[in-house]
């Protein structure tokens, strides 16, 4: 039997928590990309490859052009034609059990797996708790979901509250921090005077008001840098800025990076930064994947006291938070930082005994893979 995670988008700046999910998890896998209804399997839309009676469905090509759209696409764009592609691709894969990563996933393939009585899964991850304009649409298919759900999984204590606002049951929410990679936990950083900062360049990471902060240290610290690696819409706002106050040659902008780009990146630095706010529509992160990497990496962390951030960072002993859009606070603590290689080393190694004792990635995998047993013997005992 097999698990099928729906998991969205599927380039490799897809985040890294997903990837780890399909490499890591047990046992057999199938893995569907994009976007309900356009699920997609080894580039294949599985709506248009896969039916119940797959002969007639290659027959029906041999018809007009007018006569297929009548009769085969406008029923494909059903609900019982999909329903009839995914019974199939399910059946062909010997699916038992559904994993859909994000909220949004979850409450699109939520009737489907009702209605062929596979158990499901749902990972939160951030915008698809957070969100509220976005969740005012999926507010009725959400409660479907929620009643519907084996288990639903959440990655820091403050998504958990708000999934219990919105109608779930808490009996059904598993508390399921990330966990780093284990080449994190091999860094050894030189804790030269330069800033790290990873990541989406997006509204609820607020790139700009590190940036803002980082402007104040120069003014003391004129021979410290940042750099910002990621892309986003506000990557054109931040270079902008460091352009406009002279100070590009103290920022570097590498953009996107692969793994095994970033990784050294955490070696040639005292601090990991990252200014993340709640934006007026309501979103949030859920536990910032690239700080509790740095946390392994031995990088004390600075950062807001937002979302899951204080279960990762414990204030003044693995890093420093301030309260979301305090730039003076955060230039502040940018300074002690670069005015204490020690207290840099000190934060590090507390930073990384933290992280490796509550952020372990194989408890966080086994904690998955022990959800999805338990859904099979549920699932066998009706």
């Amino acid at each position: 039997m097999a698990t099928c995670i729906i998991q969205g988008d599927d380039n490799f700046h897809s985040s890294s928590f997903i990837r780890a999910h399909v490499e890591y998890l047990a046992g057999d896998k199938v893995a569907l990309t994009e976007y309900y209804p356009k699920l997609t399997f080894k580039g294949q839309q599985i709506r248009y490859f896969y039916g119940q009676r797959p002969l007639l469905k290659k027959l029906a090509k041999l018809l007009p052009h007018w006569l297929y759209h009548r009769y085969v696409t406008l029923w494909e764009e059903t609900y019982a034609g999909r329903q009839d592609a995914i019974a199939a691709f399910m059946r062909i894969h010997k699916v038992d059990v559904i994993l859909a990563e994000f909220g949004i996933h979850g409450s699109s393939i939520f009737p489907h797996a009702r209605d062929l009585g596979i158990p499901l899964i749902v990972h939160f991850h951030g915008h698809d708790a957070h969100r509220d304009p976005l969740l005012e649409g999926y507010k009725n298919r959400y409660l479907g979901m929620f009643d519907y759900a084996f288990k639903l999984l959440s990655v820091s204590h403050f998504m958990t509250e708000k999934l219990i606002r919105m109608g779930a049951d808490p009996e059904k929410i598993v508390y399921n921090p990330y966990g780093p990679r284990v080449s994190f936990y091999e860094n050894r950083s030189d804790y030269r005077k330069t800033f790290l900062a990873l990541g989406r360049f997006t509204d609820i990471k607020a790139p700009y008001l590190t940036l803002m902060a980082f402007k104040q240290v120069l003014t003391t610290h004129p021979d410290a840098n940042l750099v910002m690696g990621g892309h986003g819409e506000l990557l054109e706002v931040c270079q902008t800025l460091a352009r406009t106050w002279n100070i590009e040659s103290q920022v570097s902008f590498p953009g996107a990076l692969r793994h095994e780009e970033v990784v050294p990146l955490f070696s040639q630095a005292c601090c990991f930064v990252q200014h993340s706010v709640i934006p007026t529509y309501g979103d949030a992160e859920g536990t910032p994947v690239a700080i509790l990497e740095a946390g392994a990496a031995g990088l004390p962390v600075l950062s807001t006291r937002h979302a899951g951030i204080p279960d990762a960072v414990i204030h003044g002993k693995t890093g420093y938070l301030v309260e979301e859009r305090d730039v003076d606070g955060m230039a502040h603590y940018m300074r002690t930082l670069l005015d204490d290689q020690e207290l840099c080393r000190r934060l590090g190694d507390a930073a990384r005994a933290h992280i490796r004792a509550n952020f372990n990635i194989d408890r966080h995998i086994g904690c998955i893979d022990k959800i999805i047993d338990e859904a099979r013997q549920f699932k066998q005992s009706l």
